[in-house]
């Protein structure tokens, strides 16, 4: 007998994540093909080709000074990098540093994606809980504006601000940004190099997701609220729908997106759904979070997606998505599984 949660996927009718494109199954050795082939996906649909880097990443500290009563210091540190057009591009990250942080007792650290530097999130208490951030101020790298392809990182990628229909929107773009701020951080000697994570909520969740599912050296991924294009399954969603985001905010995306945005019977034809995204990010750690009352993002398609995804963990052998048999209730966390979930 199906449960609960089985007969709701079900009705989803979802694109299997544990078969390759020529319907051979996938397994734990051949995994990473299979999920090459889902970020290929992604990429030509939705997001954009993320671009491979042509050169070293390097850093310049700015500025340093106390924070949160001496208990932690904060540096202006400028991140430069390469670009296909022979000239770099620099933006600004802050980052925060515990004093406990040695190099005999290195720390985790995360790439926190905001919206403004300005501590609106507890930074107090995440010194406190001995984690290092490095946050990157989204709209120093890439403008969240349309029209502005050729402005910023966007005019190095871009003659005259003109994309082609798989090159990469400004998730893309932010995401890069956020590999980038990661290749300074390996470089530091009091970071745990085997706990390193990117984190964001919202337009910014789905771009810690696609930051994280694109690049493996992020141990732990962290998203809240993503919501449509993001954590939320698109077949049979309800709220904003791919057509909706598209319109109106198209260049966060490839142009391709619009072959599955016309309209939302687009979505049972789509060669993906948004399980992909997660499942690429198997068999690290990601952590979902999601709100009982938005109904624009849907946490019931947020909860179900990473029910959809739960078999790329299980694959390896991890305890995947750990969930009782119903859809959630307001305060509900679940955070046993190698893909945790909380409400």
């Amino acid at each position: 007998m199906k449960t609960e949660i089985a007969k709701l996927l079900e009705e989803r009718h979802l694109p299997g994540i544990l078969k390759m494109n020529d319907g051979s199954e996938v397994t734990r050795e051949n995994f990473p093909e299979r999920r090459r082939e889902m970020l290929d996906i992604l990429a030509e649909y939705e997001y954009g080709t993320m671009p491979s880097p042509i050169g070293e990443t390097t850093w310049k500290e700015e500025a340093k000074f106390d924070v949160c009563c001496g208990k932690a210091s904060e540096s202006r540190i400028s991140i430069t990098f390469p670009t296909p057009d022979g000239e770099n591009f620099t933006f600004p990250i802050n980052l925060i540093v515990p004093k406990t942080a040695t190099a005999e007792n290195k720390l985790p650290a995360v790439v926190y994606l905001a919206f403004e530097n300005k501590y609106y999130y507890p930074i107090e208490e995440v010194i406190d809980s001995g984690v290092i951030v490095a946050e990157v101020q989204y709209q120093q790298v890439s403008l969240d504006a349309a029209g502005t392809f050729d402005k910023l990182m966007d005019s190095h990628y871009f003659e005259n601000g003109k994309r082609n229909g798989g090159d990469f929107g400004k998730i893309g773009m932010w995401a890069y940004a956020a590999s980038r701020t990661l290749d300074f951080l390996l470089t530091l000697d009091y970071v745990d190099k085997s706990r390193v994570g990117v984190m964001g909520h919202s337009r910014l969740g789905k771009t810690a997701l696609w930051a994280g599912a694109n690049d493996e050296r992020f141990t732990h991924i962290f998203s809240n609220d993503a919501g449509c294009s993001g954590d939320a399954i698109e077949r049979g969603k309800i709220g904003e729908r791919f057509p909706r985001i598209f319109t109106v905010l198209g260049y966060w995306f490839c142009e391709n997106m619009k072959s599955v945005s016309e309209s939302t019977d687009d979505a049972e034809k789509m060669p993906f759904d948004q399980h992909f995204l997660l499942a690429c990010c198997a068999p690290r750690k990601l952590y979902i979070t999601a709100a009982s009352l938005d109904e624009w993002a849907d946490p019931t398609s947020q909860y179900l997606s990473c029910a959809a995804a739960s078999p790329a963990w299980e694959l390896f052998g991890g305890k995947g998505f750990v969930h009782p048999d119903r859809l959630p209730k307001a305060g509900d966390r679940f955070p046993e599984g190698d893909l945790g979930f909380h409400l």
